[in-house]
């Protein structure tokens, strides 16, 4: 028993030593992380995220829900990294366009936010209203105002409208198609 007690010693050891060389934890070596890396940490993640944004008047004028939203704070700007966001944007107390996606990063404090993958805005109340289909759009919350430079499908029950590049101008409820607008539309 007493001649296998040191070599176990040693192979563990050893075994202990590869382990730490192939993967150290940086605070067993004294490593403190680069100012660029401290620079790339998130400042703050909130899982279930719900905001509320109210105007001027004191009335809701949209809310913003994620999945997660994952901020970082920069020397001149910020960031905050949305997964799965969507937007529900009021008039007169009631929710009147609402936007979902995949992802999305809003900058500047919610001042600009690019949404992406399968997004969708749609007219409320959702059955018969307007229905917008894109894979990237900029909106501006504040100003409630839209933009892209890429294809986008709008579709109203049977009747659809396909372009390149939009403008839309939700608190007026007006949508404009920038280019290669073609459409289909069905009489009764």
């Amino acid at each position: 028993m007493r001649t296998w007690l040191p070599l176990v010693i040693v192979v563990l050891l050893v075994s202990a030593g590869l382990w730490f060389s192939e993967s150290p934890p940086q605070q067993l070596l004294g490593k403190k992380p680069t100012p660029q890396q401290q620079k790339r940490a998130a400042d703050l993640v909130i899982n279930d995220a719900k905001t509320r944004h109210f105007n001027q008047e004191g009335t809701l004028a949209y809310r913003v829900d994620a999945e997660r939203i994952t901020f970082f704070k920069f020397e001149r700007r910020d960031r905050a990294d949305l997964t799965e966001p969507r937007i529900v944007f009021y008039q007169q107390d009631e929710p009147k366009w609402h936007t979902e996606s995949r992802s999305g990063v809003a900058h500047n404090n919610g001042e600009r936010v690019v949404l992406r993958g399968d997004v969708e805005i749609t007219e409320m109340p959702a059955p018969g209203g307007l229905k917008l289909n894109t894979q990237s759009i900029t909106i501006k919350p504040r100003e409630e105002f839209a933009e892209t430079d890429k294809v986008v499908t709008i579709t109203a029950g049977p009747n659809s409208t396909t372009g390149k590049g939009l403008r839309a101008f939700l608190k007026e409820d007006r949508v404009e198609i920038l280019s290669d607008v073609k459409s289909s539309y069905e009489t009764e």
